[in-house]
């Protein structure tokens, strides 16, 4: 893959890194669910109020709708295997997460570890 200076990547790539970056979000997503659950079932005396669970519904929501949208963004990639380069510079900077932008760019060196805070 190419680097994100040039960011001239083919559809394929493009979807498949997309895919990637989505399906991070929704394993982030489920140890902050699992971290949260984990909290709240250290204390059995304690009862889980009706803003903790709308707040439990919420990440699990958002854990399945990363996963469903990884999903369709793999099935896109399929779709677009082609070797035409799209010209990726315009739409990439206008991601601040520097990080990010470059993982999206084809940057070699996945960087992605558990707990790091990205850095924009």
């Amino acid at each position: 893959m190419s680097t994100s200076n040039a960011a001239s990547i083919t559809a394929n790539e493009a979807t498949w890194l997309l895919s990637r970056e989505i399906r991070h979000l929704q394993q982030r997503l489920e140890r902050l669910e699992h971290g949260m659950e984990h909290i709240y079932s250290g204390n059995a005396d304690s009862r889980l109020g009706s803003v903790a669970i709308t707040a439990f519904q919420e990440l699990d929501m958002l854990a399945q709708s990363t996963d469903a949208l990884a999903g369709y963004v793999e099935r896109l990639a399929r779709l677009l295997d082609t070797e035409a380069a799209l010209d990726l510079r315009e739409a990439l900077n206008v991601i601040p997460l520097r990080d990010l932008r470059q993982r999206l760019g084809g940057a070699q060196g996945d960087g992605l570890e558990p707990n790091a805070p990205e850095l924009f």
